[in-house]
């Protein structure tokens, strides 16, 4: 077992057991709350950052990913209403709210939300829900952007990711994905984490299409950017 003990909070377990990916479709939904709980007790970025890496290491992966992530994105965000899949603490959410006029996200958690929103006090251009996306009352095709950044990859259920994607889709029509992609059948990874190739994110997103793919290497992992298009 490794040494993650840096990064983990009281309330957690080491969550890098030796999970088959068919084990973890039938994990109760309860028990993937109980984590996002114990997550968000973790000190700054560590509730949101993989629990291999320490402080230090996470907090330069996530400037260098958000320098990268909002390259990639510029011209999609600027004075645009963006919805936020997954706001968690906020990472993401701040650099949106700098950019975009609106900004409206969900998270399942309610602890990460409230991170979230002490995180976001200085922004009055973002609204915060709690509960899944395709739970939200929102009306379809009013967001100029569907983003989220390293959500989906923790939906583990197949119709709940499906049930997302389509979600996304009905938002708006430009879906920006940012996912710690598969990296082989070895990979030490959280037993509450799906490793998707990005072809299998292309063919979830149907029929849009992928209009942009860049590579980033967070930390050493491999996350790729991929932005959907309706045509």
């Amino acid at each position: 077992m490794m040494d993650n003990t840096h990064s983990l909070s009281k309330l957690e377990k080491d969550t890098y057991d030796a999970v088959t990916d068919t084990d973890k479709l039938s994990i109760p939904e309860q028990d993937v709350l109980k984590h996002w709980k114990a997550r968000a007790a973790r000190p700054g970025l560590q509730s949101v950052m993989s629990a291999r890496h320490t402080i230090d290491a996470n907090i330069e992966a996530t400037r260098l990913l958000k320098e990268d992530m909002f390259d990639f994105l510029k011209g999609y965000l600027e004075n645009r209403r963006v919805y936020e899949l997954g706001v968690g603490i906020g990472r993401m959410t701040q650099e949106l709210a700098k950019r975009a006029s609106e900004v409206y996200g969900n998270d399942i958690s309610s602890e990460m939300l409230a991170r979230a929103a002490e995180n976001l006090r200085p922004y009055d251009n973002v609204t915060l829900r709690h509960g899944k996306i395709y739970e939200m009352n929102v009306e379809p095709g009013s967001f100029d952007l569907a983003f989220e950044s390293i959500v989906l990859l923790h939906i583990l259920d197949p119709e709940e990711l499906r049930k997302t994607a389509e979600a996304m889709r009905k938002l708006s029509r430009k879906v920006f994905l940012c996912e710690h992609t598969y990296e082989g059948p070895d990979f030490p990874i959280s037993k509450y984490t799906l490793l998707r190739k990005p072809e299998e994110y292309q063919e979830l997103f149907k029929p849009y299409t992928l209009v942009k793919q860049r590579e980033h290497r967070c930390a050493g992992d491999r996350f790729t950017f991929m932005l959907f298009e309706e045509k």
